[in-house]
C-alpha cells in the first residue's frame, strides 16, 4: 500500500473514532446518565417519542447483559487499534493488516443489518444515532475495501516477526479493551443503581420527632421566610434595606444548587403538613410490605410509565430496609383512552390491557409476580395476548387470567380504581399519597415517611 493506502487508513481510522464516540454515548444514555440523555433526546426527540429511547429501553438493547452499545465501542476501539498498528507497519504487513480490518468491517456490517432489522420489524422504532454508527461502518469499509486481496496474504504476514508482533499486539490490546469497556459499563452500572437508591431521597438528620398526641395530628408549620415584622429593627414593607436584603438573600439560593433544594424540600414538607388526609379505599388492594405498619403509601401507577418503572424497584427495595414501617398499595391509573375517559390520547396504548392483567393477578394471590414481570419487561402497545404470555411467565395461571379479562367484574374493579383517582385528581404517573396525602415530591418520599413513623414511636431511620 503506498500514500494512497495510508489515507485511506486514516480516514478508516477517524470513522472509527467517531463511532466510537457516538457508541459511548449511546452506552450512558443507556444507563439513565442525564446528559448524555439530553444529547441523544436533542438528535433523536424528547423521551416520550424518541426512537432513541424505545430501542435502549428494548430487550434488544443487550445480549447476554452486555450493551449493544458497549460491544459497538469495543469494536470500534479495537478496529482503531488494528488501523493504527497498520500505520507503523511496513507495507506487506500493513495491506494484510488493512484486509483483515475490511474482513471485521464486514461481519459487523452484517450485525448492523441484523439490528436494523430488529428496529424496522419488531421495535418499529428507529435509533437514528445508532443507524449513524451503521454508516460509519460501511464507510469505513469502502474507505478499506482496495485492502480486501491483503486477507491473502495473511499467511505470508504471519510468517514475517514484524506481523506476527503487529497481530499478537492487536491481539493483547483488544484483550485490555474489553476490560476497559467492561469496566466502563460497570462503573454506568453502579451510577444507575446509585441514582435509583437515591431516587426516594434520604433521611434527614436531626433530632427525633415528637409522637403525635392524637391520631390526627395538626398540621405544623414547616420553615418558612421570617415574617417583615419581625426582620429587624424598622424593617418593613416600606424599607428599601429589608427588601434589598431579601432580594439578596433569594439570588443566593437561586445560585447555590444545595439552598435551592433545600428551599424546594421545605416548601414541599409545609405543603404535605397542610393537606387534609383524603379517604382512600384500600378493600382488596395489594400491597407490599405488612398491613400494621404505620405509614400507609398508595401508588397510582401505570404499567408503561418509565419513571414508574424505576420507581418500582426503589420502593421494593425501599420496603424490605424499612424495617416495618411502611406498606406500599398499587392502584392502577393507566394513561389510556381505552379505559381512562379523562385522557384526551393515549400517552402509553395498551396500558390499560395491563391494568386488567393486574386486577386479574391479584385475584390469583400473585400480584407481585406480575408487578415485577411487567416492570421488567420492556413492552410497546400490549395487546391481551401478552398480559398472557407475560402472566405465565409469572407463574400464574393462564386460563384463569383470560377468562378473567374476559370479565365485566375485572373491568368494574379497574374502572373504581381510575374513578377514585380521578376524584382526587391524580393527573399523572407516578403519584404517591402518604397516610393520605399526596406527596408533593418523589425525591422526598423517604424524609416524609421518617418522620411519619417517628410520630408513632419508631426511631429515625439509620438510627442505631
Amino acid at each position: 500500500m503506498g500514500k494512497g493506502g495510508v489515507r485511506r487508513i486514516l480516514v478508516a481510522l477517524g470513522l472509527c473514532l467517531a463511532g466510537t464516540a457516538v457508541s459511548a454515548l449511546l452506552l450512558m444514555q443507556h444507563h439513565g446518565e442525564g446528559r448524555a440523555v439530553q444529547a441523544v433526546n436533542r438528535v433523536c426527540g424528547d423521551g416520550r417519542t424518541s426512537g432513541c429511547d424505545e430501542v435502549a429501553r428494548s430487550s434488544w438493547s443487550s445480549f447476554a447483559g452486555v450493551p449493544v452499545a458497549a460491544a459497538g465501542a469495543f469494536f470500534y476501539l479495537s478496529l482503531g487499534l488494528l488501523l493504527t498498528l497498520a500505520l507503523l507497519a511496513t507495507d506487506e504487513t500493513r495491506l494484510a493488516v488493512a484486509g483483515i480490518a475490511v474482513a471485521a468491517l464486514a461481519l459487523g456490517l452484517l450485525a448492523d443489518l441484523f439490528l436494523l432489522g430488529v428496529q424496522v420489524l419488531s421495535l418499529k422504532a428507529y435509533c437514528w444515532l445508532c443507524i449513524f454508527t451503521y454508516l460509519l461502518s460501511a464507510a469505513a469499509l469502502v474507505a478499506l475495501l482496495p485492502a480486501r486481496r491483503g486477507v491473502l496474504g495473511l499467511g505470508d504476514t504471519l510468517g514475517r516477526v514484524e506481523g506476527r508482533l503487529v497481530l499478537a499486539g492487536w491481539a493483547l490490546g483488544t484483550l485490555g479493551l474489553a476490560g476497559a469497556v467492561l469496566a466502563g459499563d460497570a462503573t454506568l452500572r453502579y451510577r444507575a443503581a446509585q441514582r435509583q437508591a437515591n431516587l426516594l431521597g434520604t433521611p434527614v438528620p436531626g433530632p427525633p420527632v415528637a409522637p403525635a398526641p392524637a391520631p390526627n395530628p395538626s398540621p405544623t408549620q414547616g420553615p418558612g421566610p421570617t415574617p417583615a415584622s419581625t426582620a429587624g429593627v424598622g424593617a418593613g414593607p416600606d424599607d428599601a434595606a429589608y427588601w434589598k436584603d431579601r432580594s439578596q438573600k433569594l439570588q443566593e439560593t437561586l445560585d447555590d444548587p444545595r439552598k435551592l433544594e433545600a428551599y424546594f424540600a421545605e416548601k414541599a414538607q409545609r405543603e404535605y403538613d397542610a393537606a387534609s388526609p383524603v379517604a382512600i379505599d384500600l378493600n382488596g388492594v395489594p400491597g407490599r410490605g405488612p398491613a400494621t405498619a404505620p405509614v400507609q403509601v398508595v401508588e397510582y401507577s401505570d404499567f408503561l410509565c418509565p419513571y414508574c418503572r424505576s420507581l418500582a424497584g426503589a420502593l421494593a427495595q425501599f420496603v424490605q430496609q424499612a424495617g416495618g414501617r411502611v406498606v406500599v398499595y398499587f392502584k392502577n391509573y393507566p394513561l389510556d383512552t381505552a379505559c381512562n375517559a379523562k385522557m384526551k390520547q393515549s400517552v402509553h396504548p395498551g396500558a390499560c390491557a395491563l391494568a386488567l392483567g393486574a386486577v386479574c393477578a391479584q385475584n390469583q394471590g400473585k400480584f407481585e409476580a406480575y408487578h415485577d414481570k411487567v416492570f421488567s419487561t420492556e413492552l410497546r402497545n400490549p395487546q391481551p395476548a401478552d398480559v398472557l404470555r407475560l402472566a405465565g411467565e409469572a407463574g400464574l395461571n393462564v386460563a384463569a387470567i383470560q377468562g378473567c379479562l374476559e370479565d365485566p367484574q375485572t373491568r368494574k374493579t379497574l374502572d373504581g380504581q381510575i374513578s377514585e383517582a380521578n376524584r382526587l385528581g391524580v393527573a399523572a404517573t407516578p403519584t404517591l399519597y402518604v397516610n393520605g396525602r399526596k406527596l408533593p415530591r418523589i425525591n422526598d418520599f423517604v424524609q416524609v415517611v421518617d418522620k411519619e413513623a417517628q410520630k408513632k414511636g419508631f426511631a429515625p431511620l439509620g438510627a442505631r
